[in-house]
């Protein structure tokens, strides 16, 4: 085995009028093909949870700097995956995030969620403490994107 892959997904949805994350779930993909629900605990094996905390510091800022943009957010899709070398050392972070905005929402306000906001917000995901702490080495690929 010359490496090892670890892939997880997220839905999150957001409520108006504060927007804040109402419900969270995190799966991750077993080695048996099957979607496994994740509920951290102190049983968690601990790269899963080093894993898992780079996925939802992830989310954390997208999230916070929608809500700091007034962007109307009702749903947040998110996959990831974190290629490892056979001895568990960081390679490769891709992580997919997808956006949906509140259909009762206001024109006006779901036009907040322009490019230079999504640019706004894609960059300060960087800032994410967890991230910022990874190995120069390992390649990086994050995208953000708005459901049309």
């Amino acid at each position: 085995m010359s490496q090892r892959t670890f892939q997880f997904r997220l839905r999150s949805s957001h409520d108006a009028p504060d927007r804040a994350t109402r419900s969270l779930v995190v799966e991750f993909l077993a080695e048996s093909g099957e979607w496994q629900p994740q509920t951290p605990s102190l049983t968690t094996p601990g790269f899963r949870l080093y894993l898992l905390s780079l996925l939802l510091c992830q989310h954390h800022y997208l999230v916070a700097n929608a809500r700091e943009r007034s962007i109307p957010l009702r749903q947040v899709e998110g996959s990831f995956t974190v290629i490892t070398s056979a001895d568990w050392t960081l390679e490769q972070v891709t992580g997919d995030f997808l956006m949906q905005l509140d259909p009762g929402a206001s024109s006006e306000e779901r036009a907040r969620a322009d490019t230079e906001a999504m640019g706004y917000i894609k960059e300060q995901m960087k800032l994410c403490p967890v991230s910022r702490n990874l190995p120069g080495s390992v390649d990086k690929h994050m995208t953000l994107s708005l459901e049309s």
